[in-house]
């Protein structure tokens, strides 16, 4: 074989590995775009909520299935999961991301995932469908494994939270109802639900009490990133808390609303026979009055207003996890 023939064959063989190599530099891209556009650190509030349903039927029946608690918080992550992507979607179809240039900071201004083009929308109503039909057949096979519908009618109910929190034909958010959808869906229904599926009954209204908190602070976590999103929000026909009542007063609010969460664990441990322990919750008190302060100093100066929503999301988990473990050891 001659010189110019190997040069030739050799040329055609490094053509080939570096084309091999960007379609697969490509591919690794992709694959990071959508699992960004999945928010997996946001799932921390669903952990915390399934722990707490949990951890509150061993306190109240000492019945626990590891795999049932296993089928429950995958279930309930990839619903969250669909959650996350199916909103991105219709803020992209509204234009709400896109709108959203003056504030993004870490928890707001949605992904961008799909406004920068990395992810198709078509592929992210794929991508939102795939994990709904996943975490429905879980959820099928729970209200299997369950006495009565009730599990089912709390799917039902949390796709329907799903598709109309963002989207058609209810849109919730644009009624100044999203917060309420949030407060159901990560309160009394996940939290109930995770419980349900352990103690296989409905014993007081106690369970549904223990879910109030969780409601409460997974509201918090939307509430405080509402703040840097205000204008955009509007801009796109939202009609959320921070948008109908202003900055101040929102933000009163939201300390009000915090506070209700430790009367309430005082209301279960008095009146309920809580644990004890459970008051240990009171420790991440100064997160929430932290929030309220940075947020309050920090108004429209959203780089600086990030501590208050870094606050926020570390009190909805600390709290949860430490009111689970008052209920299990």
């Amino acid at each position: 074989m001659s010189l110019s023939k190997i040069l030739e064959r050799l040329c055609r063989e490094n053509e080939r590995f570096f084309t091999d190599l960007m379609h697969e530099v490509k591919e690794m891209e992709k694959l990071k775009s959508i699992v960004f556009l999945l928010r997996l650190p946001f799932l921390t509030v669903t952990l915390g909520s399934v722990f707490l349903g949990t951890a509150f039927a061993w306190w109240k029946t000492q019945q626990f299935s590891f795999i049932l608690f296993l089928l429950t918080l995958t279930g309930a992550c990839f619903l969250h999961i669909s959650c996350n992507v199916i909103n991105d979607y219709f803020d992209f179809k509204s234009g709400n991301d896109a709108s959203n240039q003056s504030a993004l900071v870490p928890f707001s201004g949605g992904s961008r995932i799909l406004v920068e083009g990395k992810v198709s929308p078509k592929q992210a109503l794929v991508i939102s469908g795939t994990f709904a039909l996943l975490g429905s057949s879980l959820g099928l096979f729970l209200n299997f494994a369950s006495p009565g519908p009730i599990i089912l009618l709390i799917g039902a109910a949390a796709l329907f939270f799903i598709y109309n929190y963002n989207g058609f034909p209810l849109k919730l958010v644009n009624k100044g109802l999203g917060e309420m959808a949030i407060f159901l869906s990560w309160g009394p229904l996940m939290v109930f639900g995770a419980y349900f599926v352990q103690a296989q009954k409905i014993s007081s209204f106690w369970p549904v009490l223990a879910s109030i908190p969780a409601g409460i602070l997974t509201t918090l976590v939307l509430l405080i990133n509402e703040f840097a999103d205000k204008e955009a929000d509007f801009q796109t026909g939202r009609r959320t808390w921070v948008i109908l009542f202003g900055y101040e007063k929102s933000l009163n609010l939201y300390l009000a609303l915090a506070f209700c969460c430790y009367v309430v664990v005082g209301g279960g441990v008095l009146w309920g026979n809580w644990p004890v322990g459970s008051l240990l919750v009171f420790l991440t008190l100064p997160l929430p009055i932290r929030a309220f302060r940075a947020g309050r100093n920090n108004l429209e100066n959203w780089k600086n207003f990030l501590p208050a929503v870094q606050s926020t999301v570390l009190m909805n988990f600390s709290f949860l996890v430490i009111l689970s473990l008052s209920f299990v050891v």
